[in-house]
C-alpha cells in the first residue's frame, strides 16, 4: 500500500514562517518615531531616507538644477573686461590723455570692438561687398538711436529700392508699419537716383556721411559697388545691408517692413575681410553704461555664433585707445596649425636629375620644372645644383680630414 499524502492545511496567523503574501491586511506594522530627518527640506545626500506622507506615499522632492550657460566664455569674463575696459576709459577721459598718433575725441576713444581671429582667412581669396548679420538679443540700432539724441549728429535710415519699386511705397506706409517699433525710414531712393542726383563725388560723400543705417533691396546689392563707390565700404556703417523687398515674384510691402524690422530689432553687421582678422564694431561704451547687461548678451551671441561658422583661434575685446583683453582661447586650433606646418615640413620630395646632378625638388619646383621649357631646367634650378654640389665637396673634405686623423693617430 502506498503512503497517503496528508492534506496541506491553512497556515495560521501566529505562525512564525508566514510569507508576507498570507499576512493579513490588518496586521499592526512597526511604527518608527518621527524624526527631523524625514522632513522633505532635511533629505540629503544619497543615504538619505525618502520622506513620505501620511498615507506612506513617497513625496517627490524637486531638485534645484544650476542653470549653465550657453555662451562658450564664462559671463564672468566678460562682465570683468567690461569693468576694467571702463575704468580705463573713464580714467583717460578724466585726465584729459589724447592718442599719441591721432588728436582722436571721446567718442573715438570709447567705441568698443571685439578682434576676432580665425585660424584661416574669413573669405578667401575673394572680396566679399555684403556683410554678414549676426543675432543679437538686444538691439544695436536702438540703443544707438537712443543716444544719438543728446549728440550733434542725429541717427538716421536709408533705404535703397529697385526703381520700379520705389513707387509702391509710401513714407506714411512705412511709418505705419514701423513706428511701434520705434523705426525711422528718413529717406527712400532708388538706384536711378545714384546714377543721376549722387552721381557726383561729393553729392555721393554727403549722402554716406549723413546716414548711419543704409538698408537696399538684395536684388541691387551687386550693383551698389559701382553706383557707390568703393569708399562706401570702407566703414561697415556706410556699407548697404541687403534686405528681402519681395514675396513670390512680385514686391510686398508687408515683406519690407518685416525685413526692416529684422535687422534693425535683432541683428549686427560684421565685415568679414579677406585676411584672418576681424573686427567687431559694438558701439560706443557709453551708449551702455546704465544697461551692461545688454552689452554683455549681446558678446556672448556675437562670439558663439563666429565659433560656430568658423575655426575662431581668439577673441579680445578693447577699445580705439586701450590694450585687448582675451576673452576667449582655442588650444585644439592651435594644435590643427601645428600640425598643418609639419605636413607641410613633411612634403614628399621627388629625386630629379639635371645636368648629372641629383636634385630633390618640392611639389612648386615640380609644377614649375613641368611648365618650363627643359632646356632651361639647368638655369633655372643652378642655385639647387649648386647647393648640391657644395654639399657634397664638403662631405668628401670631411671625409678625408677625418681619414688624415686617423692615420696619425696610428
Amino acid at each position: 500500500m502506498s503512503k497517503a499524502t496528508p492534506n496541506k492545511t491553512p497556515a495560521t496567523v501566529g505562525s512564525r514562517s508566514n510569507s508576507k503574501k498570507n499576512t493579513p491586511v490588518n496586521t499592526p506594522t512597526k511604527t518608527k518615531k518621527k524624526s527631523a530627518s524625514n522632513t522633505p527640506n532635511s533629505v540629503k545626500g544619497k543615504n538619505a531616507k525618502k520622506a513620505t506622507s501620511k498615507n506612506n506615499t513617497p513625496i517627490k522632492v524637486k531638485e534645484v538644477k544650476e542653470v549653465k550657460s550657453d555662451s562658450v566664455v564664462p559671463k564672468e569674463r566678460i562682465e570683468k573686461a567690461i569693468e576694467e575696459l571702463g575704468k580705463f576709459i573713464k580714467k583717460q577721459s578724466a585726465s584729459g590723455e589724447k592718442s599719441q598718433l591721432l588728436n582722436e575725441d571721446d567718442d573715438l576713444n570709447n567705441l568698443l570692438q571685439l578682434i576676432v581671429v580665425n585660424n584661416d582667412s574669413f573669405t578667401g581669396s575673394k572680396k566679399v561687398f555684403k556683410l554678414k548679420l549676426i543675432d543679437i538679443k538686444n538691439s544695436f540700432y536702438k540703443i544707438w538711436k537712443a543716444a544719438s539724441a543728446t549728440e550733434v549728429k542725429d541717427f538716421k535710415t536709408l533705404l535703397i529700392l529697385k526703381d520700379s519699386d520705389v513707387s509702391k511705397v509710401t513714407e506714411d506706409e512705412l511709418y505705419d508699419g514701423l513706428s511701434k517699433s520705434d523705426i525711422t525710414v528718413d529717406k527712400v531712393i532708388c538706384g536711378k537716383d545714384l546714377k543721376t542726383v549722387y552721381k557726383a563725388f561729393e553729392a555721393r560723400r554727403a549722402l554716406l556721411s549723413e546716414y548711419q543705417l543704409i538698408l537696399a533691396d538684395d536684388s541691387i546689392i551687386t550693383t551698389l559697388p559701382k553706383l557707390l563707390g568703393a569708399k562706401a565700404y570702407n566703414k561697415v556703417e556706410t556699407t548697404p545691408i541687403s534686405i528681402r523687398t519681395s514675396c513670390g515674384k512680385g514686391f510686398s510691402k508687408e515683406t519690407l517692413i518685416n525685413s526692416i524690422k529684422k535687422v534693425y530689432l535683432n541683428k549686427l553687421p560684421v565685415n568679414l575681410p579677406r585676411s584672418n582678422t576681424a573686427n567687431i564694431h559694438l558701439g560706443n561704451y557709453n551708449w551702455y553704461e546704465d544697461n551692461e547687461k545688454d552689452l554683455i548678451e549681446n558678446i556672448e551671441s556675437v562670439i558663439t555664433q563666429m565659433i560656430d561658422a568658423f575655426k575662431i583661434r581668439s577673441v579680445f575685446i578693447k577699445s580705439n585707445s586701450s590694450p585687448a583683453l582675451p576673452l576667449y582661447f582655442n588650444v585644439d586650433v592651435i594644435t590643427e596649425i601645428q600640425k598643418k606646418v609639419k605636413d607641410v615640413n613633411r612634403e614628399e620630395m621627388v629625386a630629379v636629375t639635371i645636368d648629372g646632378v641629383e636634385l630633390k625638388l618640392s611639389a612648386f619646383d615640380q609644377a614649375l620644372m613641368q611648365v618650363s621649357n627643359p632646356t632651361e631646367h639647368s638655369n633655372i634650378f643652378a642655385k639647387n645644383i649648386q647647393a648640391v654640389k657644395r654639399k657634397a665637396e664638403s662631405k668628401a673634405e670631411s671625409k678625408a680630414e677625418s681619414k688624415d686623423v686617423k692615420k696619425s693617430k696610428k
